[in-house]
């Protein structure tokens, strides 16, 4: 029995498996803004078209990814400094446990896409290095001990984050941004130019520019949503080329908003033809191991109040 317990415990992950995007958040503001103290058991019906149509462009086209700013706060005997980083486009993923994930999509929307970690490492993403941006540190000696160059374009700079928001002065830090465990891929003109320097260029082709997509219900989807005009390129759900119809071996999860958004879209043959076709039966038996079952693994299916049990 002791050797079971052992064996247990040297066999459990202290990480998830999973690496989840969160979306939705200008849904669930406009159309179910309290959802997470809804006592009621139906769940809000109204939401249920745009989370499907969010969805259904995310399946065919990709995850946006959005240009955020480019400077990072820190404090240098008691005086507030930014320092800057490389402008880049960002999607951010969490790294957190199904039983977690309540609180996150409270503040990024409650459609989470779910990918193991090789979709990420394949585009050059990583998990974030959180820092105390009021202390002095090892990580930015730099900026605390000398001048920043102007013109650096260092991009692991783009991987650095504070633990927590902005406190007023007394509070204790809560460490809520650490909490996330924030994984991110990042992508730039000046990034895909050094690739292409490289001779990288099939990393390229992991992402696309909106204007490449040639279809004008969804650019009229993205002028409708798109409000801030940050959106610069879309990573692509696609195994390789951008017009191949076969989902990438690692797409492993879709968490819905609720149980009607997930009836609904098992409903959908819009959505149930991008997945079937995305994630082909198995014609023939795989190359040994487990990742040669990927590709034919369909992703889970759950609704975000179900994750409460895992």
């Amino acid at each position: 029995m002791a050797d079971l317990a052992q064996e247990f415990v040297m066999n459990k992950s202290v990480h998830s498996d999973f690496l989840i995007h969160w979306t939705g958040l200008d849904i669930d503001q406009k159309y179910d803004k309290e959802w997470w103290i809804n006592k009621s058991k139906e769940p809000n019906r109204v939401i249920i078209p745009y989370y499907l149509e969010r969805l259904k462009y995310i399946l065919k086209y990709g995850l946006w990814m959005n240009e955020e700013k480019n400077y990072i706060e820190v404090t240098k005997d008691g005086n507030k400094h930014k320092i800057k980083i490389p402008l880049v486009a960002r999607t951010c993923f969490t790294e957190l446990r199904l039983s977690e994930v309540r609180f996150h999509a409270q503040k990024f929307g409650r459609l989470g896409i779910g990918f193991k970690r090789m979709f990420v490492f394949n585009r050059l993403g990583n998990p974030l290095f959180y820092f105390r941006p009021e202390k002095e540190n090892w990580l930015l000696p730099p900026f605390l001990y000398g001048k920043q160059q102007d013109g650096v374009d260092e991009f692991y700079s783009c991987f650095l984050k504070s633990m927590d928001e902005e406190q007023k002065e007394g509070n204790l830090l809560g460490y809520k941004q650490f909490d996330e465990s924030e994984w991110r891929i990042i992508y730039s003109e000046d990034i895909e130019k050094r690739f292409i320097d490289l001779k990288r260029s099939e990393l390229c082709d992991f992402f696309i520019r909106p204007g490449e997509i040639k279809d004008p219900e969804f650019h009229k989807y993205i002028k409708e949503n798109d409000r801030d005009g940050k959106l610069r390129f879309l990573i692509h759900l696609k195994s390789n080329k951008v017009t191949a119809e076969i989902l990438d071996k690692w797409v492993a999860m879709i968490i819905y908003p609720n149980i009607a958004v997930k009836v609904e879209s098992e409903f959908n043959p819009g959505i149930r033809k991008l997945i079937e076709v995305g994630k082909p039966k198995r014609p023939d038996p795989p190359s040994k191991g487990s990742a040669g079952y990927e590709q034919f693994n369909k992703p889970i299916e759950i609704d975000l109040d179900a994750c409460r049990n895992f």
